[in-house]
Formats: C-alpha cells, structure tokens, sequence
C-alpha cells in the first residue's frame, strides 16, 4: 500500500537497531549463546559504499561523491542481503567479513526500493569460501527477545545487542518515503551504521535492521521475515516486480448510522470503499460505498484488520503476500447484497513520482535557458520542507489531484506534470523569471504531457513566435522562435550544460 510519509524519519546512512537473541539462564545457556554466536558471525558483513547522486535542482550534473557503511549477512546462494537504502546511488561496495581484514568488491543485484531491500553479489569465490550462509525463519511473537548484528558507526569490529519485540503492525518505510509494509518495532538502542545487519532468534533470521524514530528514544523497527520471503520469492524469476495494490481508499465502519445507511445486517465486519484509484487493480471490480467483507476468505472487521497469525493486522496484509499478476477474490457488500468479485493484481500506475527517487539521473529538457521537469517526489525536495515552501498548486497536484474522480479530459494519474523548473537568466527570457513552478500546458497548441512533448512542442513555431501556456491561471509565455534558436547554444556553453536533455 502507498501512503504518505508523516512524522517518521531515518538517517541517510546506516540506520541501525539493538536487538536479541532468547535470553536463558545458567552456564548451559551461555555456552549455547557462544555456539551460536560462533555459527552466525562469520556471516555478518561490513559494508562501505561510495554513492554519488543525482541533483535535481541542476539535472545536468551530479551531486558530490559521499560515503557511508551499513551491515548485511550472507544468505543461500553466496548473497549478501542488506538495506536498499545503505547500496543505492552506489557508485562502489566495499564488503569485508568478521574478522577477516581483507575486502572484496560487491556488484549490486536485485533493489527494492519499496521493501527496503538488497542484494549483492562478490565474484571472488574466496568471500564466501567456509562461511555458512543463515537462514530465514519464522515471524517473531510479541515480547519475544531477539539479538541484531552488524558495524555501527561503520567500526570494524562486529556489534550483538539485545531487546524485545514490542510491536507487529504495518509502518512506512522511510527510504521511499510512502510504501507502507509489515514492520516490528523493538525497544532496543539505535546505532547508525547497524542498517541491513539481521535480526537473529533461535539461530534464524526474523528480520532486517533499517529504520528508527528519530523523535523517540529506544524505538526501533526492523523488516519482518515474511517480507524478507516475498522479496526473495519475487526475485527468482531474475527481475522484481514490487507490489500489486487494490487501489481502494477506504474507511473503518464502526458507526452504527453508517452501518445502517449501508444495509449491513452484521455489526462487525467490513470496511467501506471511499474512492478508487484511477488505473488501480480494483478498477471496474470494486466501486464506492462498496463493502469489502474478506480479502481471499479471511473476514475483515470493521476497524480494518484481520486476524493474522494470531495478530491483529491491517487486511491488507493479504494482498502484501501476493505476486503481481496472482488473483485476489474480495467478498463485497452492495447495494444490500453479498457478492463476490475476483481479479488480478497489478502495480499502481505512476506509483514511482510519489516515491523517493534512487539510482536514476533526473530527466529535463533545457530550451533557450527554459528548464522543464516532470513533477515528482524529488523535484519537491529541492524546496527543503516543501509543505512549508513549495508553491501550493504543486502540492496538489502531486498529493489529492490523482485521488479525486475528475470529470476533466485529461486523466492526472496517466500522465506526467512538466513544470518550469528554473529559468536560466539571458535577455531571450528577461521577465519570465517570475514563472518557475508553472505547470506547462501547451506548447505551440501541442498538448504536454511527457517530457518527450516538449522537444516535439518547440519544433512548430507559429508565426515566427514560440507560444507556452501555463497553468494556474493560463499565462503565456512568448519566445521569438529565430531568436530563441540563436541563444540557445550560448545559454548552454554560459551555464556549462553539455546537454540539453535527458528523457526517461
């Protein structure tokens, strides 16, 4: 599920918790501890990693090289399994062993920016050589005690410490800022550097250190075996694929008016569908004020949960498990009947512009110092806190314009939003400074709705002029066409832009 990001924060670098393994009594469980610590450590690996990234204020050129390190273990098949936040933007992984003083280049394999994971490969045979790679095992309970590993602070020497699972719910993901998945919360000290290190109980992985709160002292959240398995399940056809989603705004039912209003014979069960998404998997299948029942058999109660291995989980966690492409069946609620519906999973369209952005260049076209982007979640971070600083109109457009049913022509969830970005100060565009942040519409009456538009737009002059209608409020913007064409190769030598686009 997609949602957005409010009040929970992660350090760019490492993120890490402190967690444990059983806790027993005696010399017998000490010496146990030991055995185990024994088996597991040589999998534990130090990683260093040089990232450079993309600048979305100035898309022609890159930001500075910086470095950071991060854990990760060694799982079947010679992998490294680590956080998606601590390899992306990589330019080179470092990865060394316990104990072992000497390093090894790592190649990136599979990246899920969504889940929150990675895995890497080391061409050396002698990596791995003797090392026994751990295994996945089963979901944690609730005040259970489990044991995390890995190099906080990026230290070269390897860190256990202990906590408590305290709570199993479904949390956002910092590191794309509006996936929402299964999370367990521990009690546990947080040390950067611990993000990708495993979360061990019983000798078995149960989960994947990577974010904290940074608000709140000794709170921490690991990722849960059962999404380690889906992650892992997903790539084994050589590709991933990210997450189906139904596409269903909906809302808990607990008032009884409401409840009646919906002819719902059951006091208990079911949560309303408020609106769909536009291109959403439940499109043609699920409708507003439809009452969604159970999700593949399991009942839904009316504050939106299910039962699930003997918690009380979001009901979406059914749909989390399945594969793009799988059937889902919902029993539904409508118009005072129960019906059943069925149909396949798909990914949310356009998904990727409210996500964090990762391992990409920006795209941008550069006309006569006209710079042109696509609206996305990254372009709004050039504004710092840009629900304080970025133009409203922007905001809408990228947070409630794709939810509302629009009887508008042009379907805002299918399409990109261009915007000027800036405007590269030359007498050609002297006065239009005032103008950055419009919405482009039309550029000589061609429609935009991709970068690509905009290159097509300028080869059309009418009349000797360039003409770029601008929403809110229908503003132009005039170029002479003959003119604009003779700047065009000084503004880009005077700002040292070597090209003048990038497209997707």
């Amino acid at each position: 599920m997609l949602f957005l990001l409010v009040g929970l924060t992660a350090a760019t670098l490492g993120i890490g918790l402190a967690l444990d393994a059983p806790l027993a009594q005696g010399k017998g469980a000490a010496e146990n501890l030991r055995s185990n610590e024994t088996a597991i450590e040589p999998a534990i690996i130090s990683i260093q990693v040089t990232h450079q990234r993309g600048d979305w204020y100035s898309p022609w050129q890159r930001t500075r090289p910086s470095k950071s390190s991060g854990s990760g273990f060694l799982i079947a098949g010679k992998r490294i399994m680590t956080n998606a936040h601590v390899v992306s933007d990589a330019k080179q992984i470092v990865v060394r062993r316990n104990e072992d003083y000497r390093q090894y280049i790592a190649e990136l394999e599979f990246i899920a920016h969504d889940s929150d994971l990675a895995i890497l490969t080391v061409k050396d045979p002698a990596f791995a050589q003797g090392v026994r790679p751990l295994e996945i095992g089963p979901l944690p309970s609730l005040r259970s005690r489990v044991r995390t590993y890995g190099y906080p602070a990026g230290g070269e020497k390897i860190s256990r410490t202990e906590g408590v699972v305290s709570r199993i719910e479904f949390i956002t993901y910092s590191h794309s800022g509006v996936d929402s998945h299964l999370g367990i919360q521990t009690d546990s000290a947080i040390n950067p550097g611990n993000s990708g290190g495993p979360v061990i109980q019983e000798g078995k992985v149960t989960g994947v250190a990577f974010q904290a709160i940074s608000s709140l002292n000794d709170v921490g959240y690991f990722i849960p075996a059962p999404v380690i398995n889906r992650f892992l399940l997903d790539i084994k056809d050589g590709k991933y694929d990210g997450y189906g989603d139904l596409g269903a705004l909906t809302s808990k039912l607990m008032n009884p008016v409401y409840r009646d209003f919906l002819q719902l014979p059951d006091a208990d069960t079911g949560v309303v569908v408020d609106s769909l998404l536009p291109g959403a998997s439940g499109e043609s299948f699920i409708f507003p004020n439809d009452v969604i029942l159970a999700v593949d058999g399991i009942p839904v109660l009316s504050d939106g949960t299910i039962k699930y291995r003997g918690y009380s989980l979001n009901y979406i966690q059914v749909v989390e498990e399945k594969m793009i492409g799988e059937q889902v069946t919902l029993t539904i609620w409508r118009k005072g009947k129960k019906i059943e519906v069925k149909f396949p999973l798909k990914a949310l369209p356009n998904a990727e512009r409210m996500r964090s952005q990762f391992d990409i260049s920006p795209s941008y076209v550069v006309f006569a110092g006209l710079v042109f982007m696509k609206l996305d979640q990254e372009y709004l971070k050039t504004f710092g806190n840009y629900w304080e600083h970025a133009d409203k109109h922007l905001l809408y457009r990228q947070f409630f314009s794709p939810y509302e049913n629009s009887t508008d022509s042009i379907d805002r969830a299918s399409i990109d939003s261009i915007v000027v970005s800036r405007v590269l100060p030359h007498p050609i565009n002297s006065a239009y400074g005032g103008l950055v942040n419009y919405f482009v519409s039309t550029i000589n009456g061609l429609p935009i709705e991709r970068l690509s538009d905009v290159m097509k737009g300028f080869k059309t002059p009418k009349d000797g002029f360039h003409r770029i209608q601008l929403d809110p409020g229908g503003r132009i913007l005039v170029l002479n066409a003959k003119s604009a064409e003779r700047a065009h190769p000084e503004i880009m030598k005077r700002y040292g832009i070597r090209q003048a686009w990038r497209l997707p």
